[in-house]
């Protein structure tokens, strides 16, 4: 009875620790982590997640439940999971700062609204590319592909394993600069067709002081950054797409770093 005991307590372990990693990153990755999504509904998935891995481990050795070791491996699964999480959160932020670049240009920096993906305000033309990039990753089915690389993180590192090194989480930390980087590649030009915009309102003030450039000018760089993103979001879109694919890869990199 005592080694039936110690067995079961053993493969309860063995399911706990795949459960936290898969949790973790459900808690940090984008779509699954929004605010839209019950809590209930996000731990079903998680447990889901853990039983249908579940049968694919292989328990090596016995491990104490109250032990400093138990406590460690808890915090490296945790670890993995937020960090392959992280990855794709960096790319929906390039697309909130991409969208806040372009509302400073055209004057709607001010008008700002609830983003439900992280529960905070930002503004309306950042939501409006939030949109756009929460379909596209769900028209390519991003959602999945980060459940598949869930599954393929157990095999590429072990729940018993080591863990992420130190080489992959100074590549994580360099990895977030994806926020500002990926940004700019994404709504380049309707940023500088922007610019052009104001540099022209401002040679325009300059050649007539007479003309009061801020009672028109507010209303024709609004309208004129609806036209720019309505005629760049074709570009934005390709642009888009390869950072997605470029967080994919990462992922599977950091998994065999």
């Amino acid at each position: 009875m005592n080694v039936l005991y110690e067995q079961l307590v053993n493969e309860l372990i063995w399911y706990l620790l795949p459960f936290f990693r898969v949790a973790a990153f459900i808690v940090a990755a984008p779509i699954f982590s929004t605010s839209m999504v019950p809590m209930k509904i996000r731990l079903i998935i998680a447990v889901s997640i853990s039983i249908a891995i579940f049968p694919s481990l292989t328990p090596t050795s016995q491990l104490d439940p109250v032990s400093l070791d138990m406590f460690l491996m808890i915090l490296q699964q945790i670890l993995i999971g937020v960090s392959l999480g992280f990855v794709m959160q960096f790319i929906f932020a390039a697309v909130v700062n991409g969208g806040q670049l372009i509302g400073m240009q055209m004057g709607l920096g001010f008008a700002q609204m609830m983003d439900p993906q992280t529960g905070v305000n930002v503004p309306v033309v950042s939501q409006f590319y939030n949109i756009i990039a929460v379909l596209l990753f769900l028209s390519i089915n991003g959602h999945l592909v980060l459940l598949q690389i869930v599954a393929e993180s157990f095999d590429l590192i072990p729940v018993d394993g080591s863990g992420l090194s130190m080489s992959g989480i100074e590549s994580l930390v360099f990895f977030s600069s994806w926020m500002f980087s990926g940004a700019l590649i994404m709504v380049l030009p309707a940023v500088v067709s922007l610019l052009m915009i104001n540099m022209v309102m401002g040679v325009i003030t300059r050649a007539t002081p007479q003309m009061n450039i801020f009672a028109i000018g507010f209303s024709i760089t609004i309208t004129a950054g609806f036209v720019v993103i309505m005629v760049t979001l074709s570009t934005a879109l390709p642009q888009l797409a390869l950072l997605f694919n470029e967080g994919f890869m990462f992922m599977r990199e950091l998994l065999n770093s």
